[in-house]
């Protein structure tokens, strides 16, 4: 059957049978290792996996010790462990503090990093000396857009979050375990911290101002509640992509033509991510069965969305029963590895 992919493309569901899951190349382009654990490590190798090591959270104080295991990593298992870097934000208003990110980020760069990630602070946590809170376009951040810009270097941009942060709790929320047990983060009826919609329109300024500059919206953009809402962005702003880690659940549960006819239509502008955390820097020392649990946990979340993503059958996800998209092996392709490829330069 000729397939062809494209605004307005149609596919019939009768199609050849899934493929394996080691037959397509798998690249996690978010989540948060940093530790080697050979387990992993094993079962990247034996899966025709890899992920993309992403640094975060500007606020915090552990910039440095992420580059440092990130690129470790890279550097002992370079076709595993690519990596993003990020920067400091304790210093920002000071003097030369463009400058100095730009320094730090170009030896990161430099050392291996292949994308910058930006996160939710810039918008939610981040103020100024007066307490006004900086927004992701703030022009202080304008001479490092435009330097990653010309570095072809693209920036990972959590920005905000699900919708459901600012709508009153719901059980039936996939994001209501998170918001309940995170009330920092829920902010209904909080009138002193930037709207859903304000953050969405910061951040589109900036693909905007930015249009040379690759942005790639983590978490759908922060728009998965509807498929429909990212479009818009990505027909109006070439130079915007996103990936979907941690919002596959969301995907799930919108109507499942609609968000197939989606990957046919952008097939081109939508990677794979999962965001799963493993960060003993910051806990200490774990245990040898908390590691094996946890990468057997990810084998199960990554062979789960791979289900949903290229079978047609029914599966268990998220608390509900939902049919696989059965998306054709081009776009499967595309999503699992060749666009990240593409953006990222790195090795096939």
């Amino acid at each position: 059957m000729l397939v062809s992919f494209g605004s307005g493309c149609q596919l019939n569901d009768n199609r050849n049978p899934s493929p394996e899951f080691a037959d397509i190349h798998k690249i996690d382009i978010h989540s948060h290792i940093y530790e080697e654990m050979p387990s992993l490590v094993e079962f990247l190798q034996s899966q025709n996996a890899r992920i993309v090591n992403i640094a975060n959270r500007g606020l915090e104080g552990h910039v440095e010790i992420q580059q440092v295991i990130a690129n470790e990593l890279n550097q002992k298992f370079p076709n595993l462990f690519p990596y993003a870097s990020t920067f400091d934000l304790t210093e920002i208003g000071e003097p030369g503090y463009a400058d100095s990110v730009i320094e730090w980020l170009d030896y990161t760069l430099d050392s291996g990093a292949v994308m910058v990630k930006i996160w939710k602070e810039i918008g939610m946590e981040l103020v100024d000396y007066t307490g006004e809170y900086i927004m992701p376009d703030d022009p202080v951040f304008d001479p490092v857009y435009r330097h990653l810009a010309e570095r072809n270097i693209p920036l990972l941009a959590h920005l905000g979050d699900p919708i459901d942060g600012w709508l009153p709790l719901d059980p039936e929320s996939v994001h209501y375990g998170y918001f309940s047990q995170n009330p920092e983060w829920h902010l209904y009826g909080r009138d002193d911290i930037p709207g859903h919609d304000d953050i969405i329109r910061s951040r589109d300024n900036i693909l905007e101002s930015h249009p040379d500059l690759v942005v790639i919206g983590a978490h759908l953009g922060s728009l998965e509640h509807d498929v429909d809402e990212v479009a818009k962005r990505l027909d109006q702003y070439p130079n915007f992509y996103v990936e979907v880690s941690a919002r596959t659940r969301d995907l799930t549960r919108q109507p499942r033509e609609k968000v197939r006819q989606f990957f046919l239509d952008y097939p081109d502008r939508i990677l794979y991510g999962i965001d799963v955390v493993w960060r003993p820097y910051r806990t200490g020392p774990r245990p040898e069965e908390e590691k094996t649990n946890f990468v057997n946990r990810y084998e199960e979340r990554m062979r789960l969305d791979f289900q949903y993503y290229a079978g047609t059958d029914s599966i268990e996800y998220a608390g509900q029963t939902v049919k696989g998209l059965g998306l054709p092996v081009e776009v499967l392709e595309k999503f699992y590895s060749e666009n990240a490829i593409r953006l990222l330069g790195i090795d096939e």
